[in-house]
């Protein structure tokens, strides 16, 4: 999913609307992101919820998720 186009621009979509309408990037908040961060993407069954979270790589995933 992370691959298709339309996907991002909705969950981006989302993500502006639950912040109020918008959402505000520095540069040094760009220049932050390296090879070395990865956004993990799960869904919950649970709650029905696309959760995002922001790992390390190399860092596990924790089972709970799941």
């Amino acid at each position: 999913m992370l691959n298709d186009e339309q996907m991002l621009f909705t969950m981006l979509t989302a993500l502006v609307k639950k912040n109020g309408g918008e959402i505000r990037i520095t540069e040094n908040e760009m220049d932050s992101v390296t090879t070395k961060d990865m956004v993990m993407m799960y869904y919950s069954k649970n709650t029905n919820e696309i959760i995002l979270s922001l790992s390390l790589l190399n860092t596990t995933v924790s089972d709970e998720i799941f």
